[in-house]
């Protein structure tokens, strides 16, 4: 017996379905009698499906689901004394079936993944190539190089060349933050440099006030940290990106505060009770203490990073729930979206809540690192792309998919079907439309994790820019900059170096993408040999066909 989720003549249609559409399944060779069992995930319940024989050894049953949430299904094959299952691969990745013993210890189930609604995105974000500042390594637009506003207890480098390194005192905490001062007048020097690159929107690391450097410590979500500037200034960047035709989205930070914000205020500076000054704050239901006031829920159990307590409804409405939300208020700046910080921490109606507060014009992309379809946080089941809640999602599995590829840790056939596996699992604008990003402030530099081999690095750019996703290039990996993990990877922007073969290559890549690709209508990827590929995206007649070797690199090799 023969099945592949891959293939419509088995599965139709192919990926993401909306409450209430049939499902056709088909399954092909000889049998007496086979059996369709599916599980619902979001009741729990099996229910069983007798397949009837369409024509001789050709196996057929419809289909559907009542509500939003996943199905899990594989085949009961009778013939004889024969008697198996037909199901998914290992880690139920799609494609060809496997068979299994009836009494095998762990069956991997194929997925199907149920909207309630088709999501739409934004007609800009589909055209969009992004451009990933973390804004205090960006540039300083100050003309004599001065950090605005320096703040108390911190160290600010001497040269920009500096290798970044944290301060740290005996017990290894951060005793001073560094900085180099980049801000957003900065930024609004080199819009013309970003859109020369070929990209046309920008993601921001965070830029309300912080201790920090990197800002994921809010101190308070009404105010602009004063080393990037003021309103106006923010504003000003705002309307010379959107002059160019470009947009610019945020990074929201609501799973926790820092320990000196005014929610908090652990030192004090601020003169309005926090939390950590007790009971009378009206900070100080949003968070857990376990022993007041020192012990209390934090981010992975860094001290300075508070956990809020996403279910507090004053917080709630503090952040979406009111026309001065902090959500309202940052919109009516005209920002483009929000990027949420560890989406897997904040609840699904609270995602939804932010989403209700954004116009059609805006996304909502979340910061998840695995298979966002089937996410598992805490131990409830996400449901990040089901409708209502995250339109995208950050693709780390693209990432290090190509990653394994590249380093040659896993061959074309697994890229293949991870990749196809993840098409038929999310929906389609939210596979199209995921946030591909080769590199962040997580993680190290994509030169770096080529070995500093640039040939290797122009293979990888060419397979990371001609698969499907929006692109997100993090400032600096054009200049072929290296770094490790955090902070290696956050070093200042090499202006005064000239442009090589690695800026060249993401500026072909970039400007040479055609945007029909992040609106396509399928994609399909195969395997020719253990080390090439070849892939093509499709769209209203329009046909576009790759063969990419990671040995050699990429060939076009049909356009229509």
């Amino acid at each position: 017996m023969e099945f592949d989720s891959f293939l419509v003549a088995n599965r139709d249609p192919f990926g993401a379905v909306i409450v209430g559409e049939t499902i056709t399944l088909h399954t092909q060779g000889h049998a007496e009698e086979v059996r369709l069992r599916v599980y619902d995930d979001e009741t729990g319940k099996v229910t069983w499906y007798d397949l009837h024989e369409e024509d001789e050894d050709n196996w057929v049953v419809e289909i559907s689901a009542a509500h939003a949430g996943l199905l899990y299904y594989r085949f009961e094959v009778i013939d004889g004394y024969n008697q198996y299952w037909l199901a998914a691969q290992g880690n139920n990745l799609g494609g060809a079936a496997e068979v299994y013993g009836m009494h095998h210890a762990s069956i991997p189930d194929f997925q199907i993944t149920v909207m309630a609604e088709l999501e739409e995105l934004p007609e800009w974000y589909q055209e969009a190539r992004f451009y990933h500042i973390f804004v205090d390594r960006f540039n300083n637009g100050n003309k004599d190089m001065h950090v605005n506003n320096p703040k108390p207890n911190s160290f600010i480098y001497a040269n920009k060349r500096d290798t970044p390194f944290y301060v740290r005192d005996k017990q290894g905490e951060i005793a001073r933050w560094e900085f180099f001062g980049g801000n957003f007048q900065g930024i609004a020097e080199k819009l013309d440099y970003i859109l020369e690159l070929g990209c046309n929107a920008i993601y921001l690391s965070p830029i309300f006030e912080a201790n920090s450097n990197h800002r994921y410590d809010t101190s308070d979500y009404l105010a602009l940290d004063p080393i990037l500037g003021d309103e106006d200034d923010f504003k000003f960047l705002l309307d010379e990106a959107h002059k160019r035709g470009m947009h610019i989205i945020l990074d929201g930070v609501f799973n926790h505060v820092g320990q000196y914000s005014r929610y908090f205020n652990k030192d004090g500076h601020f003169n309005e009770p926090g939390a950590y000054q007790g009971p009378s704050s009206k900070y100080y239901h949003w968070f857990d203490f376990t022993d007041f006031p020192d012990e209390y829920n934090s981010w992975w159990g860094v001290k300075d990073l508070p956990v809020i307590n996403k279910s507090e409804a004053s917080y709630r409405k503090f952040i979406y729930g009111d026309k001065d939300s902090v959500i309202n208020h940052w919109n009516n700046f005209g920002v483009d979206g929000w990027r949420l910080d560890v989406a897997d921490e904040l609840p699904d109606d609270f995602i939804a809540g932010i989403r209700d507060q954004m116009s059609k014009e805006q996304v909502l992309i979340g910061e998840v690192w695995e298979d966002a379809s089937n996410k598992v946080a805490y131990d409830q089941r996400r449901q990040y792309l089901l409708g209502g809640g995250l339109q995208a999602t950050m693709h780390y599995p693209l990432r290090n998919l190509i990653l394994d590829f590249m380093l040659e840790e896993i061959d074309a056939r697994v890229f293949t079907t991870v990749l196809m596996t993840l098409e038929s699992n999310y929906p389609k604008n939210a596979f199209f439309g995921a946030f591909t990003n080769m590199g962040t402030h997580d993680t190290k530099r994509l030169f770096t994790e080529m070995g500093e081999d640039e040939e290797k690095l122009k293979r990888a750019l060419e397979l990371w820019l001609t698969v499907p996703g929006v692109p997100c290039v993090y400032y600096g990996d054009e200049m072929g900059m290296t770094g490790g993990k955090d902070p290696e990877n956050r070093g200042y922007f090499p202006w005064d170096e000239p442009r090589g073969e690695i800026f060249n290559k993401f500026q072909r890549l970039l400007q040479s993408r055609p945007t029909w690709w992040q609106s396509a209508d399928w994609f399909e990827c195969h395997a020719i040999d253990s080390d090439t590929l070849i892939y093509a995206f499709h769209k209203d007649g329009q046909h576009e066909m790759m063969q990419f070797s990671r040995k050699t690199g990429l060939a076009i090799i049909k356009q229509q």
